[in-house]
């Protein structure tokens, strides 16, 4: 088996830690500059870091992965509720569940109104739109599954 040339470049020119990646990345089987591999991934990596919609996925997701932030939007998902609703379908208190209320309302997934003593509270559905038109385009675009071969 020949011998891959790790680097292209002057060695002055990466980092130590650089050096120390494209060396893991030339002892892959399809990696045969690795310099030059590595150098395509840190662009595609910029790319991924400003892509506007994998940035507005990544707070809703972070946003969604709250088990009690998930039982409000069910819960919204059937009915308008009360804020102290909350506390008793949680058991948590109400400074807590203010949080969560706080974080949904944040990312626009619910809005609060004033009825009498209490602030009720309902799904913003242009929300849930969006959020799912971005998610199933971002995977449409998937091109590589376990067993299939890539498109290219």
């Amino acid at each position: 088996m020949p011998t891959k040339e790790i680097f292209h470049l002057n060695s002055d020119e990466l980092t130590p830690f650089e050096e120390r990646i494209c060396h893991i990345l030339s002892n892959c089987d399809d990696i045969d500059d690795s310099v030059s591999h590595y150098r395509n991934l840190q662009k595609k990596s910029k790319e991924i870091r400003n892509n506007d919609n994998l940035q507005y996925l990544n707070r809703m997701f972070s946003v969604l992965s709250n088990p009690d932030r998930m039982m409000i939007i069910e819960a919204l998902s059937l009915k308008d509720m009360c804020s102290c609703e909350f506390e008793a379908l949680l058991q948590k208190s109400q400074p807590a569940v203010s949080r969560d209320l706080k974080k949904l309302e944040k990312a626009q997934l619910i809005q609060g109104w004033k009825k009498g003593n209490f602030i009720h509270y309902s799904l913003i559905k242009s929300t849930f739109d969006r959020f799912r038109e971005i998610f199933i385009n971002w995977i449409d675009n998937f091109q590589n599954w376990f067993g299939q071969q890539p498109k290219n």
